[in-house]
Parts: structure tokens; C-alpha cells; sequence
């Protein structure tokens, strides 16, 4: 065999080799292409639906916005309303010989609501069932429930319609919460209402008491009511002959 049919032929192979070689090349660059390509159109889907999500989501937000903005609207509307209309007459509404005194009583009943929740917060729920109990827990109940027993005796005095009763009860009270106070004995009334001021302040229902107290106080007294059965004074007789 010739020198040329051998060149020929390692030329052939050579360039088969050479093709081979970048067949596989290609094809590998090809896959991770397709591979690449794939996983873009995973990402796409992701952020499509992710787009999606986000749009519902806006529409949902624009539709709260618009309900909200709607209510705004009513509430303002109402507000515009009742800024237009005149102004409600207040009309007594507990009256006691004929004395009204109902901003009074309404004080009274939120101080008792005051006291009621301070003394909830010393329950075995609030504070966890099994929890500590505060170190002046019986000081402090004990005031606390203190300050409303004899709250009784306005409800009768209230009841009967009785000036005097009331007057009475309401010196009663004032007596009872100016010694709050005062008193720093074992008992300490003052250290409770003290520590408890911003929960049960003293001052407006002390006012209230003393307002009833001075409206009662300066109240005329009420006319005897006649009931026909009073003896009839008989005039003098006339003198002898006359």
C-alpha cells in the first residue's frame, strides 16, 4: 500500500475522531441547554402564578379598600348628621322630691363598675388559675368591698323617696371615704386607695355623694299632706248677748 491511501486514510480517521468528539460536545451543550431551558419555564411558571396570587390578593385589598371606603363614607355621612341636628335636651331622669339627680346616681353606678373590675383582677382566673396572689390582696378586697355595702341604703333611701334617708346615707358615706384616706393602721385603707387611685378614684364619686348630700340639704321641706280627718278649729263664741 501507498504512502498516500495511508494519509488518506488516518486523515479519514482523524476527522471522524474530530467529529465524534464534537458531536459529543454539542450534544452534552445541547442537554444542559434543554435542561437550562426547562427549569426557565418552571421559573416562568412560578412567577406567573406567584403574579397571579398577588393579583387576587390586590383585588381582594382594592375590594376591602373600597367596602372601607364606603363605611368611611355612611359614618361621615352620620356623623354630618348628627352634627346638624339639634342638640338632645338632657331630661331628668331620676328625680326624688322633685330634686334631679341623675348625673349623681350615673357616677355612683360607674363607680361600681370601677370596683367590680378591680376587684376582678384579684380572681383566680385572671391571674392564671394557680398564680401568686398579690401580697395585699385581703387588704385590698376588703376595702374594695368596703366602699360599695353601704350603698344599700341609698338604693332604699331611693326607693321610698325619702330626702331623709338619703341625706342620712350619703353623710354615712362621705364619713366612710374621707377616712380612707386617713387611716395608715394595720389595715391601711389609705395605702389601698392610694396604690388603687388610677383603677378607683375617690374624688368624683366623693363629689357626687356631696352633691346629692347639698341638693337634699337645700331641698324645702315638704307640706304635711291633709288627710280631712284634721279636728276643725271652732271660732271663739261671741260675748254674752252679743
Amino acid at each position: 500500500m501507498g504512502t498516500f491511501p495511508i494519509i488518506v486514510m488516518a486523515a479519514l480517521g482523524g476527522w471522524a475522531i474530530l467529529m465524534t468528539v464534537l458531536a459529543l460536545v454539542s450534544g452534552r451543550h445541547l442537554r444542559r441547554e434543554r435542561q437550562e431551558h426547562a427549569e426557565a419555564q418552571e421559573r416562568i411558571a412560578r412567577y406567573r402564578a406567584a403574579v397571579q396570587r398577588l393579583e387576587r390578593k390586590a383585588a381582594a385589598t382594592a375590594a376591602s379598600f373600597e367596602a372601607l371606603q364606603q363605611e368611611y363614607l355612611q359614618l361621615k355621612r352620620a356623623a354630618e348628621d348628627r352634627e346638624q341636628a339639634p342638640p338632645e335636651r338632657p331630661i331628668p331622669m331620676l328625680v326624688i322630691d322633685s330634686l334631679d339627680i341623675s348625673g349623681e346616681v350615673g357616677t355612683l353606678f360607674e363607680h361600681v363598675a370601677r370596683v367590680a373590675t378591680a376587684v376582678r383582677n384579684y380572681s383566680a382566673y385572671t391571674r392564671g388559675h394557680y398564680g401568686p396572689e398579690p401580697n395585699k390582696a385581703r387588704y385590698d378586697l376588703l376595702w374594695l368591698a368596703d366602699c360599695l355595702h353601704t350603698f344599700d341604703r341609698i338604693g332604699k333611701a331611693l326607693a321610698g323617696g325619702s330626702q331623709r334617708s338619703l341625706a342620712a346615707a350619703c353623710e354615712e358615706l362621705l364619713s366612710m371615704y374621707g377616712m380612707y384616706l386617713k387611716d395608715g393602721s394595720g389595715y391601711d385603707s389609705r395605702d389601698t386607695f392610694r396604690r388603687l387611685s388610677d383603677k378607683v378614684p375617690l374624688a368624683g364619686v366623693t363629689e357626687a355623694i356631696q352633691s346629692i348630700a347639698m341638693k337634699t340639704a337645700q331641698a324645702p321641706a315638704a307640706e304635711p299632706v291633709r288627710t280631712g280627718r284634721e279636728p276643725q278649729v271652732q271660732a271663739p263664741m261671741a260675748a254674752a248677748g252679743g
